[in-house]
């Protein structure tokens, strides 16, 4: 029986959610959306925009009922004819994804006593199946658990409410309440089929879209639009040059009058794309010439606490007596910047 930390689903063989539904379909002009209401708890609408080359699939489940004393995981499951044998990739962090491989484990002999759990994991972003020829991508607007049970198949928990406690010192079953019944969750996933090679691209730029989308805030002024806008900036940004498209502005921290923390990334991995997993040079003059006139830049460990150059670390022996420590950091030298593949930077920066 799954509790809050165990799961074990009682039914082994997932079970819709009804046997009948209700469709209702919208077609604009610039997008097509099927709504589909299952019963008075679950629903979904499959969105299609004019031009667009992904699937957007809203969904909300809740309140999950317990009338029959049986507590419940809701998954959505994606079924197709991709031959993926037995394969299935789930980024580990949001960023690098590893390959996971149905009943196996990659440093130990496998026994397969947990069927569905046992080949569940974590996805923080995204999650695939592929053959040679078709990739099919779902990507994922928070933390979900999931794999792939069957060939052709992908499945994301989404809901869970269960009755029973485990005795993990919780002391109480995961049974979530609001208002006096149980609580509604609504998401999003989008998905992706294209070629192995071209959804690299896609999955990597569109997975930063939506977890990095502005944040809309609103605000009443007791002052008219006019006298606000003069007295004001309304618009403004950090950057006048655009970064390249496989770098990511992660952090611009103003630490004093003349000081800034900055922290950048590069989103793709290694062998990932032909064009987009090369090492990316820049300007960071070029990029942040509104806050000011760089004149020294210092290198920071990632959690930005201390001098790169200060950093020691250990030496790792392997099996293979193999000293093992990691390469020095590449060179910044005045305001230009080189990041690898996966790569995050830390600078400390001082205008004029």
């Amino acid at each position: 029986m799954s509790g809050a930390y165990i799961f074990r689903p009682y039914n082994q063989t997932a079970q819709p959610v009804s046997t009948t539904r209700t469709t209702t379909c919208i077609k604009a002009q610039t997008v097509q959306i099927a709504r589909i209401t299952f019963n008075n708890w679950t629903s979904q609408e499959i969105i299609l925009y004019e031009n667009g080359n992904v699937v957007e699939i809203e969904w909300t489940v809740g309140p999950i009922p317990i009338d029959d004393n049986i507590g419940k995981e809701i998954v959505i499951r994606y079924d197709t004819d991709i031959q993926n044998q037995a394969k299935y990739y789930t980024d580990a962090n949001g960023r690098e994804v590893l390959e996971r491989i149905r009943d196996y484990r990659p440093t130990w002999n496998y026994s397969m006593n947990e069927p569905v759990s046992g080949n569940y994991y974590p996805i923080n972003s995204r999650i695939w199946i592929k053959d040679q020829t078709r990739q099919l991508t779902i990507l994922t607007d928070r933390s979900h658990g999931g794999g792939s049970i069957h060939d052709g198949s992908l499945e994301i928990m989404v809901h869970r409410r269960v009755l029973f406690d485990e005795g993990f010192f919780v002391a109480e079953a995961l049974n979530e309440t609001a208002f006096g019944q149980g609580l509604v969750v609504r998401g999003r996933h989008i998905l992706i089929v294209d070629s192995p090679i071209s959804s690299v691209r896609q999955h990597r730029i569109l997975a930063q879209q939506l977890y990095m989308h502005p944040l809309a805030t609103y605000s009443l002024i007791q002052q008219s639009y006019a006298d606000y806008s003069s007295t004001y900036h309304l618009t403004w940004s950090a950057l006048i040059d655009a970064l390249p498209l496989n770098i990511h502005l992660l952090t611009l921290d103003q630490l004093g009058s003349k000081n800034y923390l900055i922290r950048l990334e590069h989103y793709f991995e290694l062998n990932e794309d032909v064009l987009y997993s090369q090492p990316v040079t820049f300007d960071l003059q070029s990029v942040f010439q509104s806050i000011g006139t760089i004149t020294n830049t210092l290198e920071l460990t990632l959690a930005g606490n201390f001098p790169l150059t200060e950093l020691r670390r250990f030496n790792w022996t392997t099996t293979d007596q193999m000293k093992m420590h990691p390469s020095s950091s590449l060179s910044l030298q005045a305001t230009t910047i080189t990041l690898n593949p996966m790569q995050i930077r830390t600078i400390n920066i001082t205008i004029a």
